[in-house]
């Protein structure tokens, strides 16, 4: 009846700054700590050390350095952040560098990812299957 549900499992955080659907703010942006919540139109810079939940129908035209960053909206700028999520239905052009990132399917990502931190992976065997463009295994 409300359209989808927007599931959101940031931390214990609450939502400090909100920009509502219908506004647009035309500036340069700090969140210092807690929660942003964007469903209007940023054009500036968003910097800090919070958060932010870009809503489904929220867009950013400039670049993010924060913590964590939860896009469902569009955002043409780069991104910097420790942790990255790209739920289905999002759109990011520009480049992203980053600690984590999980792209869900349906999100739209085009810019460069540089990532860093973490552990590095575990060995992985390689395989020596080719799949032909057919789809099947070839030998």
């Amino acid at each position: 009846m409300f359209g989808k549900r927007e599931e959101v499992r940031v931390t214990n955080q609450e939502i400090k700054t909100l920009i509502g659907l219908g506004c647009l703010f035309d500036g340069n942006l700090t969140v210092s700590e807690g929660l942003m919540r964007i469903d209007g139109e940023i054009r500036g810079n968003i910097s800090g050390k919070g958060g932010l939940i870009l809503g489904e129908r929220g867009i950013v035209k400039g670049d993010i350095s924060l913590e964590k960053v939860i896009v469902y909206g569009k955002v043409q700028g780069n991104i910097s952040a420790q942790s990255l999520e790209l739920k289905s239905g999002s759109r990011v052009d520009g480049n992203i560098h980053v600690e984590e990132l999980v792209i869900e399917r349906g999100a739209v990502y085009n810019g460069e990812c540089k990532m860093e931190g973490g552990s590095p992976p575990k060995e992985v065997q390689s395989s020596s299957v080719d799949i032909s463009p057919t789809g099947s295994p070839s030998s």
